[in-house]
C-alpha cells in the first residue's frame, strides 16, 4: 500500500510523529550508563536531538574509578528536552545526603519556579566526605568525579553549556571552591556557604565568578578559620583576598554595602569578565542562610548571580 500525502496538514502529522520517534530512541536513562555522544547544540538555544527526562527527583548510579557512585536529580516541569537548560550541581557538607543539602537548601522548588535542573551527588565514606584537597589530575580523585559527572548529564539532558554551576555547603563549600581551581573545570560560576577554601596552586584555573556565604558566629567552621573535621580551613577575609587576587580584580571595582545584620562585599570588572560577592552575616551561625536580603535565601541569590555570570559568559 502506498501512502500518499495530499495536504499541508498530512505532512505535519508525519513530521510529527517522526520527532517522537526519534526523541523515545535517543533518549537515554541514567542509570544504563550509556556512552552517547553530547547532544548537538544549535544556533537558536535547542538541542538537534531531543533528550527527555523523567520530571521531579529520581536517583541514579555512576560507575567510576572501579566503584559505583550515586547521584539524585531534580528535573522541573518546564523541562521539555529540546531547549538547552541550565543545572545545578549540589554538594552537600561532611557526613550529608543529596537529600538534606536539597532540603536545606530549598534548592528543588527554585529550580520548578526558574526551569532549572539540579543534580545532587553522593560523596564517598562511611560519614560522606568531598576531597577536596586532591586536584584533578589524580584519576580517582572528587575533582575528577564531578567532571565524570558533569559529562554524564550533558550525555543525557539538554543543557545549556554556558549554563552549568557549582553550589556546596560546609565541606561541600569548600569542595564547591577547589573545583574552581581545576583549569580543566566545566563550570561557569559558584556559590558557596560556610567553607572557605582556594587551592594552594590555582595559577593554572581562569578567573572563577564566586557567591560566598558565611556566618560570623559559626561555631564549626569559624570565620576566622580553624582546625576542623575536615582539617583545617583558612579564615573567610584572608580567602576571599586571594580569590580577588586570583581574578585579578580592580579596586576600583570593589562595593561594599550593609542591611541589617548582612554586609555585602562585592567586586567587579575582574578578569575575563569574572565577579566576586560575598554576604557576611552577623547573627548566622553554621546553616544555608534562609533569608539574607529582604526575604531573599542564599539560594535565589546564588541564582541571580549565576544567571549574570551566563549573560557574561555569553558576551565573551
Amino acid at each position: 500500500m502506498t501512502l500518499v500525502l495530499r495536504t499541508a496538514r498530512d505532512w505535519r502529522v508525519v513530521v510529527l510523529l517522526l520527532v517522537t520517534l526519534i526523541a523515545l530512541v535517543s533518549g537515554i536513562v541514567y542509570a544504563s550508563g550509556s556512552s552517547d555522544a553530547v547532544p548537538a547544540q544549535t544556533a537558536s538555544g535547542t538541542c538537534a536531538t531531543p533528550r527527555p527526562l523523567t520530571p521531579g527527583l529520581t536517583h541514579h548510579d555512576l560507575e567510576f574509578a572501579g566503584g559505583t557512585r550515586t547521584f539524585d536529580v531534580y528535573v522541573p516541569a518546564s523541562y521539555d528536552g529540546a531547549r538547552r537548560t541550565r543545572v545545578v550541581f549540589l554538594f552537600h557538607g561532611y557526613g550529608g545526603t543529596p537529600a538534606k543539602v536539597l532540603r536545606t537548601s530549598a534548592m528543588e522548588g527554585l529550580a520548578e519556579e526558574k526551569g532549572f535542573i539540579v543534580v545532587a551527588p553522593q560523596a564517598a565514606g562511611e560519614h560522606p566526605t568531598w576531597d577536596f584537597r586532591t586536584p584533578g589530575d589524580v584519576p580517582d580523585s572528587d575533582v575528577a568525579f564531578a567532571r565524570a559527572l558533569v559529562d554524564r548529564v550533558r550525555e543525557g539532558a539538554c543543557v545549556d553549556p554556558d549554563g552549568i554551576f557549582a553550589a556546596g555547603f560546609s565541606n561541600g563549600s569548600a569542595f564547591s571552591l577547589a573545583l574552581a581551581c581545576d583549569d580543566r573545570s566545566p563550570f561557569a560560576a559558584y556559590g558557596a556557604v560556610s567553607g572557605p577554601y582556594i587551592a594552594p596552586d590555582c595559577s593554572r584555573a581562569r578567573p572563577a565568578t564566586i557567591a560566598y556565604f558565611h556566618g560570623l558566629v559559626d561555631p564549626v567552621v569559624p570565620y576566622g578559620g580553624a582546625s576542623t573535621v575536615i582539617g583545617p580551613l583558612p579564615g573567610v577575609d584572608d580567602t576571599i583576598a586571594q580569590w580577588v587576587a586570583h581574578d585579578r580584580c580592580p579596586s576600583r571595582g570593589a562595593r561594599t554595602a550593609v542591611e541589617g545584620p548582612v554586609r555585602h562585599f562585592s567586586w567587579r570588572d575582574c578578569a575575563d569578565g569574572s565577579a566576586i560577592s560575598v554576604y557576611t552575616l552577623r547573627d548566622a551561625g553554621h546553616a544555608w542562610p534562609a533569608q539574607v536580603v529582604g526575604r531573599d535565601d542564599a539560594s535565589r541569590l546564588m541564582w541571580s548571580f549565576f544567571t549574570r555570570a551566563e549573560q557574561t559568559a555569553r558576551r565573551g
